[in-house]
């Protein structure tokens, strides 16, 4: 069972003045206000949205991270072999596509029903269209290029990238990254 987070209300009144989101600062607001009239009963729903305010912080601080790496990248391409049970397709792209596209490609590739849901795991962090209005599920969405996502990552030829599809059936794809070829602006 894990164990209980501790809730702070000086960290939750760092985070407001830190936040950009109108959404977060309302959560915190309306925490704040159910501690100040605490009753033991409702420990465990202020456990809770503690805990969404966390996880909604750190996508915050993530998706201002990423966009560090949003430098341009001149004539880059990148091969990637994608495999999914006993098939894989070599596919060469410019880096510059954007995740939702490459999605879409690979869902072409192996021929998949493109009403379903899907993220990319590219290092740490997780990529995904929006799906609902908070972004409480991605670290960013799909709209992000794929070669800043491989440099956020600090991803090199031979390193691996996830992408799972269909959150029902949760296929599993494994994309090895074959050759980048990534020549700054000058």
């Amino acid at each position: 069972m894990k164990e209980k987070m501790e809730i702070n209300k000086e960290i939750m009144k760092s985070w407001e003045k830190e936040t950009k989101k109108k959404f977060t600062k309302i959560l915190i607001n309306h925490l704040k206000e159910k501690l100040d009239k605490s009753n033991p009963e409702d420990n465990l729903y202020n456990q809770l949205e503690y805990k969404r305010i966390v996880t909604l912080i750190e996508r915050e601080k993530n998706n201002n991270f990423l966009k560090r790496f949003s430098k341009e990248i001149k004539d880059s391409f990148i091969i990637l072999k994608v495999s999914f049970e006993n098939k894989s397709e070599t596919i060469k792209v410019l880096g510059n596509i954007k995740l939702k596209d490459l999605s879409f490609l690979i869902q072409e590739k192996f021929d998949l029903d493109s009403c379903h849901l899907y993220e990319f795991g590219i290092g740490k962090y997780k990529y995904g269209p929006k799906c609902d209005e908070w972004e409480e599920i991605f670290d960013h969405l799909d709209n992000y290029r794929l070669d800043y996502a491989i440099n956020a990552s600090d991803l090199k030829i031979g390193n691996h990238i996830k992408f799972l599809f269909d959150f029902g059936d949760n296929l599993e794809f494994d994309i090895e990254i074959k050759e980048i070829n990534m020549r700054e602006e000058e």
